[in-house]
C-alpha cells in the first residue's frame, strides 16, 4: 500500500515535470503569452509584404487641417493596407502631421524652412527599414493657384526603404506636379503659363534622373497627387511624354478607365512588381480622395 502511494506520487511529480518542460519548450507561459501574441502579429504583418504584394498610397491633406481630421484620413488609408504614403504640398504642418501618424510610422521631411512645399513620405517602420533619405529640389520655382504669383521652391522627398521580412528595396519619391499647366480644350500645354510649363519640364527631368540613378534590382516608386493627369494630356508634352513614357511608368488610369480625374500613383513598369489594383477613399475630411495602389509580384 505504501509502495503504491509512493509510486503515484512519483508519477504525478514526473507528469508535472513533463508538462512544465513542454510549456517551456513551446514558450507558453502566463507572463509571456501576451508579448508572444504581439510579436507574432508583428511578424505576420511584416511577412505579408513584398514576398508577393505590398501597398503604397498617395494622399493630399487640405491645408489648415487639424490633427483630428488628419488622423481620420490617414487611418482610412492605412486601414486600406498602405505601408508607405506620399503626402503632397504640406505647408506648416510638420508637427500636426507627425502627431496624426501612428507610433509605428515615421515621417520623412526636408530640413529646410517650413515655408516650402515639402511633399513628405511616411512609412511603417515595423515593416520597412530606412536605408537612406534626402530631399530633392525638383523645380526652381512654383506658384500659388489662387494668385498665379511665384511662390516657394518645390521640394520632393526621396527615400530608400528595405522590407524587413523579404529584403525587397524600393526608392520612393513623393512630389507634386504644378497645376494649371494643361489647356482644357486641347489637352496640351497651356503656353500662356509658359513659366509653369517649363517648371513641369524641369521637375520631370529631375524625376527621371532620380529613377535612372536607382540601383539595379531596386524598385522605383513615384507618388504624386495632382490635377495634371494622364487622361487630360492628349499630347506628349506634359505627363505622358515627359515622365510616364520615358520611364515606362503606369498610373491608376492604366488600371481603370476614367480614373478619379485628380489622383494617381506611378510605379516602374519593368520591375518585379506591378500595380494590380487601386482603391479610392473619398469619405475623408480633405476634399481630395486618397488612392491606395496594390503592387503584386509578376508571375
Amino acid at each position: 500500500m505504501l509502495f503504491l502511494a509512493a509510486l503515484s506520487r512519483n508519477v504525478a511529480r514526473s507528469t508535472a515535470l513533463a508538462v512544465a518542460t513542454l510549456l517551456l519548450l513551446v514558450g507558453v507561459t502566463p507572463g509571456a503569452s501576451a508579448a508572444q501574441a504581439r510579436e507574432e502579429a508583428r511578424s505576420q504583418a511584416a511577412s505579408a509584404g513584398p514576398a508577393h504584394r505590398f501597398d503604397v498610397a498617395t494622399l493630399n491633406l487640405r491645408k489648415g487641417m487639424r490633427v483630428a481630421g488628419m488622423r481620420h484620413d490617414i487611418s482610412q488609408v492605412i486601414g486600406g493596407g498602405a505601408s508607405v504614403i506620399g503626402f503632397q504640398e504640406r505647408l506648416f504642418s510638420r508637427s500636426a502631421l507627425r502627431a496624426s501618424l501612428p507610433k509605428s510610422w515615421t515621417l520623412l521631411m526636408p530640413k529646410g524652412p517650413t515655408g516650402t512645399d515639402d511633399n513628405p513620405i511616411a512609412f511603417d517602420k515595423d515593416v520597412w527599414e530606412l536605408e537612406k533619405t534626402w530631399s530633392a529640389l525638383l523645380t526652381g520655382r512654383t506658384w500659388r493657384r489662387q494668385t498665379g504669383r511665384i511662390a516657394h521652391d518645390q521640394y520632393g522627398v526621396v527615400a530608400v526603404l528595405r522590407h524587413r521580412a523579404s529584403g525587397h528595396v524600393i526608392r520612393a519619391v513623393s512630389f507634386h506636379l504644378p497645376n494649371h499647366l494643361h489647356d482644357r480644350r486641347t489637352g496640351g500645354p497651356r503656353y500662356a503659363n509658359r513659366g509653369g510649363v517649363e517648371a513641369m519640364w524641369r521637375m520631370a527631368s529631375r524625376v527621371r534622373a532620380i529613377a535612372q540613378d536607382t540601383r539595379k534590382g531596386h524598385q522605383f516608386v513615384a507618388m504624386c497627387d495632382c490635377n495634371v493627369t494622364e487622361n487630360r494630356d492628349t499630347t506628349d508634352h506634359l505627363v505622358k511624354g515627359r515622365i510616364t513614357r520615358p520611364l515606362r511608368l503606369e498610373t491608376n488610369y492604366s488600371g481603370r478607365k476614367g480614373g478619379s480625374g485628380i489622383d494617381y500613383v506611378m510605379a516602374e513598369r519593368d520591375s518585379a512588381f506591378r500595380i494590380r489594383s487601386y482603391r479610392s477613399y473619398r469619405h475623408l475630411v480633405t476634399d481630395h480622395p486618397g488612392i491606395v495602389a496594390t503592387f503584386k509580384r509578376k508571375r
